[in-house]
């Protein structure tokens, strides 16, 4: 269990490294990413299940999203960056992203394999991984959210070079889809 703290204490030094080649001289951590991820999944998810009940009188009983789920697998979605580092989307796309997602599935496996509770992290991670769950997606859209929203913070602050940031978003999710339209709207607008 210390080991894995002891990664864990890893991702709060780590910087998020998109941003540093965007030139952001003091980018987020890693461990500020996920933090900002779990909580805009928590609260996504509320509102997710909110809507399904009002409009549950009009259809067939829809799935409710396991909120304590969708928590637990933001805050382990990006663990494995403790052991092979933020690799940014121009890196990924010259190893691929086969190869990524192999080696962040064997940090995942060394980092877990003697902790407790540490198979329930793993089958997390993969479900992350997959993106088939409702969980998962709705993880994802916060993961990408979360970006979108830590670009217009940076925007906001002077810096600039971070279109990159804006662009290439598919959304599971409607709510989802409706911020960043305007959150994107409000950008072009300013």
């Amino acid at each position: 269990m210390i080991a894995l703290l002891e990664r864990v204490l890893r991702l709060k030094r780590l910087p998020r490294t998109g941003w540093l080649l965007a030139g952001i001289s003091l980018p987020e951590s890693v461990a500020d990413h996920s933090f900002s991820t779990a909580l805009l999944a928590w609260v996504l998810a509320e509102q997710v299940n909110a809507e399904q009940v009002s409009a549950a009188a009009e259809a067939d009983a829809p799935v409710r999203l396991d909120v304590g789920r969708v928590v637990r697998m933001a805050l382990v979605h990006d663990l494995a960056e403790s052991m092979i580092t933020d690799l940014p989307k121009e890196a990924t796309s010259y190893i691929g992203a086969g190869r990524k997602h192999i080696a962040e599935r064997d940090a995942m496996v060394a980092m877990l394999k003697d902790v407790p509770g540490g198979e329930q992290m793993m089958v997390l991670w993969q479900e992350y991984a997959a993106s088939e769950t409702a969980e998962a997606k709705l993880v994802r859209d916060a993961d990408k959210l979360e970006m979108v929203l830590q670009a217009r913070h940076y925007a906001s602050a002077g810096n600039t070079n971070l279109a990159d940031f804006w662009t290439g978003h598919d959304w599971s999710y409607a709510i989802s889809r409706d911020l960043y339209q305007s959150l994107n709207q409000e950008r072009l607008e300013s």
